[in-house]
């Protein structure tokens, strides 16, 4: 039977690459659904079926779906002051993030996790006066040529290239973009990096790190590993950066670098910065180093930087996580654990390897007996099985990001727990057929 919705995929597609707004090398095509109603931490889609959305645009909706608070904020600031270039909401927004961040000693906004990686690595460069930047296997900073993909020998000089079948590699690339760029190591291993210093660190102006690698699998730091990163970077004279577009506020309050008592140079924020209903992303970082934008040795541009209607959502967004000691946080954990035992316990029933790692708000969830400990572990035969488990959980009405990730948000409540309860179980029996016949 063709429904509305395939209906309105095939119209879509004519003038929509591929039917979807992004696309990475995968070899599978992606059927989206189209929703027309959402309502706290449901959406329902074009045919009229129920999901309990833990997908939350890949993480960013955490205040959930018509949020009364957050949609009246956003429309007050539609009806007062739409398009300026600053507005009587910057200093609130800005001392929130001060407040929570600890790494936020200035702040400038952006638009997207992309563009706002690629002006913290040239602030970095403009500091230091050096070329290259390291990153790490497994760790994702958006899609700009000189940081997105490849590989390097885990021997010798580190240098990424790109090699067939890599997922996030693409062709139009501008040539030698990574190579002459960056370094690219395997994350967690303090003595390669260390040695990469000793021989190389005369150019070397950043470290890139997500401080959890959630694109990875949800990989947590090595105990040490994150201070070690701190001390070498001081040593060597190298610009530390967090990239917590997804740990950020999802983390707790102060992000990643909060829990773990490291404090970056400079740290990317977005997603859940703003809420999820419009874009922003932000670079904050330590305040001799942002001069560089005051003394306008730096350029950072954009036209809807700091845009009224960005702003008024990232201080409502941060008012509602930090009032009363982060309460709405605590319960969106809390629902979100209570979810993450049920599907570990329904499991074990039916017999699938499954185990959830990674921090309440961003975990993830694979189809093995341990949780990975190096983002090598998380191959593209484990990727495809988590995945088959994702298309499992949307049939029974459970939608999950893209790889494996479930992101709550502060409005999930016990008829959601009950929801998952009960639409889990035949999603994770028919998933267990379906790997008894692939292994």
């Amino acid at each position: 039977m063709i429904t509305e919705m395939m209906q309105y995929n095939q119209r879509v597609k004519q003038w929509l690459p591929g039917g979807v707004h992004y696309n990475f090398h995968l070899p599978w095509e992606e059927t989206p659904l189209h929703f027309k109603h959402a309502s706290r931490s449901r959406v329902t889609d074009m045919n009229g079926n129920e999901y309990l959305d833990l997908y939350a645009r890949f993480g960013a909706l955490i205040v959930g779906h018509g949020n009364e608070e957050y949609n009246e904020c956003l429309k007050d600031t539609i009806d007062r002051v739409l398009s300026v270039s600053h507005c009587d909401l910057d200093a609130e927004a800005l001392e929130l993030i001060h407040q929570y961040v600890p790494s936020a000693e200035m702040i400038r906004f952006g638009l997207s996790g992309t563009e706002i990686v690629q002006n913290a690595l040239r602030l970095a460069r403009a500091w230091t006066g050096k070329n290259r930047f390291v990153r790490f296997e497994g760790h994702y900073h958006g899609n700009a040529d000189n940081i997105m993909g490849g590989k390097s020998a885990r021997t010798g000089l580190p240098i990424p290239s790109d090699y067939p079948g890599d997922m996030k590699g693409t062709k139009g690339r501008a040539r030698d973009a990574m190579e002459s760029q960056s370094y690219l190591l395997p994350w967690n291993d303090a003595p390669r990096l260390e040695e990469l210093f000793r021989q190389h660190g005369d150019d070397i102006a950043a470290v890139i790190m997500e401080p959890v690698c959630v694109n990875g699998g949800g990989v947590m730091p090595a105990p040490g590993y994150l201070q070690k990163v701190r001390q070498l970077c001081d040593q060597y004279q190298v610009v530390l950066i967090f990239d917590e577009i997804i740990t950020g506020f999802r983390m707790g309050l102060g992000g990643a670098q909060q829990l773990f008592g490291v404090t970056p140079d400079l740290t990317t924020l977005g997603k859940a910065i703003a809420g999820g209903g419009v874009p922003v992303s932000a670079l904050v970082g330590r305040a001799d180093i942002m001069k560089l934008l005051v003394d306008k040795k730096v350029i950072h541009a954009g036209t809807f930087n700091g845009y009224p209607l960005g702003t008024a959502a990232v201080k409502a967004t941060l008012e509602m996580l930090g009032r009363n000691g982060g309460q709405a946080m605590h319960s969106m954990n809390r629902h979100a654990e209570m979810m993450h035992d049920i599907l570990c316990q329904e499991a074990v029933k039916v017999g699938l390897p499954l185990i959830v790692q990674g921090p309440s708000g961003c975990a993830s969830y694979h189809c093995c007996t341990e949780p990975l400990t190096d983002t090598a572990d998380y191959t593209f035969e484990l990727m495809s099985f988590d995945i088959l488990l994702n298309s499992k959980l949307a049939e029974h009405g459970v939608l999950v990001s893209t790889l494996s990730r479930m992101y709550p948000n502060i409005l999930l409540d016990m008829q959601d727990v009950a929801w998952f309860g009960e639409r889990v179980p035949a999603a994770l029996a028919e998933m267990k057929e379906i790997y008894d016949e692939l292994i």
